[in-house]
């Protein structure tokens, strides 16, 4: 029997820092919203990471480096604004955070560009999550409606081949 993460591969290879959940919940989203970008980027390096030291040769620096920088799931442009999405099964101050360190970030990565929208995408949200997120200009784009019975067991079943 296949797992979710399996079901879900040639999504996840698109979409690699989103969980499968996640990976859904983002279908749903873009098949609302996509034409109103031009350019997209997924799992996005930002920042500047942790360089071990001169004493570790020159690829393992360079892989511990990127390693450790953050990894941003989404990028879309409307011309040359970009616009830095989180996604998440349920909203939480930790998306909150991740999306200001992002913000923070970007012109490290990416100097003389402009400040990133942030916007944060799910399909629930804690009670308090909405004011707290419009207090900090982070846009909440709730997405209703997502279909997760592929993640379930019996979906799985009813995938499989007929046995012979």
């Amino acid at each position: 029997m296949a797992t979710p993460a399996q079901r879900l591969e040639s999504d996840r290879f698109k979409y690699p820092g989103m969980a499968p959940r996640e990976v859904l919940i983002w279908r749903e989203w873009l098949r609302l919203h996509q034409q109103d970008y031009s350019r997209w980027d997924y799992n996005v390096l930002v920042g500047t990471g942790v360089d071990p030291g001169p004493s570790y040769p020159q690829v393992y620096r360079e892989q511990y480096i990127r390693n450790t920088q953050k990894r941003m799931d989404a990028i879309a442009y409307q011309g040359a604004q970009p616009s830095i999405f989180e996604i998440k099964d349920r909203a939480t101050a930790s998306s909150m955070s991740q999306l200001l360190t992002y913000g923070a970030l970007w012109h490290v990565t990416f100097p003389g560009t402009l400040a990133p929208r942030l916007v944060l995408v799910t399909n629930r949200v804690t009670a308090d999550m909405p004011m707290v997120l419009d207090k900090l200009g982070i846009r909440l784009d709730q997405v209703g409606d997502v279909d997760f019975s592929v993640l379930s067991l019996q979906e799985s079943a009813r995938r499989l081949p007929p046995r012979f």
